[in-house]
């Protein structure tokens, strides 16, 4: 019986060391950064322009990667020019992602004392936002009718290879565009009024969106027109979408495929594949002025 009894012992001792030979090995997070050890400049070139417009954000710190909002758009690269067109004081908000985590750093203010509007002197500024000191709305196309205006439906698909004026930047099957019907693909958006978007160069870049239909409601923010990449960035608010809310993860960056005095198209990168969504817009003049076909 003592036999036996050291026997299932024995088996018991050797089962525990098997199992812990076995468990997984632990890891952990390395220890924050202290923000303190991130270094970075914010200078402002007061050689190009004396009102202290451009803006030089530049990161130091190997390993590091430092997320810049800078009031007009944000960005992450090591060396980010910014240029400002209208005077004021600009709060440019920090954060570093590193190895322990993210680190939230203090915000500067800089302080530009002159407007320079030759950074907002272009026709695609003009046709965003009707020009200095004006404003422009916009209409997804569709309205409560079920009715597009000008484009097939208010949202078309391509591949992400192609660009501004519907140009294929790369392989041709990544740039293959449809542009369906609303009647007979109404899974793209139901009909209804989704609000207006309106862009502003009055006093600085702001724009006002009002989601009728999705959330989240009234934004107010600013934004971002990259005239020779042709690209969008908004701060604080999100274009008017029909379709999308379970696809794309990013409502701030956009790339422009369109822009005109009346028409307007918008594409978010899909996150799950390498697609846009290309959002279609008319302007509310061209929206009130339209006698149908």
């Amino acid at each position: 019986m003592k036999k036996t009894k050291l026997l299932i012992t024995s088996l018991l001792m050797s089962m525990i060391l098997l199992v812990s030979s076995c468990s997984p090995e632990t890891y952990s997070l390395e220890d924050a950064t202290n923000k303190s050890n991130i270094d970075f400049d914010i200078t402002q070139d007061f050689v190009v322009d004396p009102g202290g417009n451009t803006v030089i954000l530049k990161n130091n710190t190997p390993g590091v990667i430092l997320n810049w909002d800078y009031g007009t758009g944000k960005s992450n690269k090591s060396n980010q020019i910014v240029k400002y067109a209208f005077k004021g004081n600009y709060t440019i908000k920090i954060r570093a992602v590193t190895d322990g985590g993210l680190v939230e750093l203090d915000p500067v203010t800089v302080t530009v004392t002159e407007d320079n509007l030759s950074y907002v002197n272009d026709p695609l500024w003009d046709f965003l936002s009707g020009g200095v000191g004006k404003s422009k709305t916009w209409l997804l196309d569709l309205d409560a009718n079920g009715v597009s205006k000008y484009f097939p439906g208010p949202v078309s698909f391509a591949g992400d290879q192609l660009g501004w004026e519907k140009v294929c930047h790369g392989d041709p099957a990544l740039c293959s565009l449809w542009e369906p019907e609303w009647k007979g693909n109404e899974w793209v958006g139901a009909k209804g009024d989704y609000g207006s978007m309106t862009f502003s160069l009055d006093g600085g870049p702001f724009i006002k969106v009002e989601h009728k239909i999705t959330t989240p409601g009234t934004q107010n923010g600013t934004y971002f027109l990259d005239v020779a990449n042709h690209e969008l960035t908004l701060t604080n608010a999100a274009i008017l979408h029909s379709w999308g809310d379970n696809d794309i993860d990013d409502w701030s960056n956009y790339k422009i495929i369109t822009l005109t005095k009346d028409v307007m198209q918008i594409a978010v990168h899909n996150k799950a594949k390498p697609e846009w969504a290309i959002f279609n817009f008319i302007s509310k003049e061209y929206s009130d002025n339209w006698v149908g076909n």
